[in-house]
């Protein structure tokens, strides 16, 4: 049992720094079935110094974030209609996160326009459909399981 906790209290500051060191957003930007930015997300392969970068991937990136907060949008999509083809989606990183601090996904207006978007906190968290818990989540959780041990 001692050598689990150990293992938890080498690997818990490795988690904390990781989190906060690592600030990047994916850019992209697709509409309807066609482009790479489109749910589901595949994000790219890591680039090998020397050769091409892969056409499928030309069009995201992954960028430095200053304020850590990234963005998935989707603009064009029905709330009645189940039709995606004329949705465009976008990932960006955000200039400041929401004055709340929370991360969340919801209908807003951006230029006199309703989009659906999601913002999150972390390291390349706009890559999936739905926003992954945060390391709020997951200290607690790994404070809760030492406890246990």
């Amino acid at each position: 049992m001692v050598g689990l906790r150990s293992l938890i209290l080498l690997i818990f500051p490795l988690l904390v720094y990781t989190q906060s060191s690592l600030r990047r957003c994916y850019t992209c930007r697709s509409r309807g079935q066609q482009g790479d930015c489109k749910d589901p997300f595949t994000p790219p392969e890591p680039r090998i110094p020397g050769l091409p970068l892969p056409s499928h991937t030309a069009a995201v990136h992954e960028i430095p974030c200053s304020s850590g907060w990234c963005q998935k949008t989707l603009d064009g999509l029905d709330k009645n209609d189940g039709d995606d083809f004329g949705i465009a989606t976008e990932r960006a990183c955000m200039q400041r996160g929401p004055s709340d601090g929370k991360e969340r996904c919801a209908y807003v207006k951006v230029r006199a326009t309703e989009v659906y978007m999601c913002f999150c906190k972390g390291d390349l968290c706009n890559s999936s459909r739905n926003i992954l818990p945060s390391l709020s989540i997951l200290i607690p959780s790994i404070i809760l399981i030492y406890n246990l041990l």
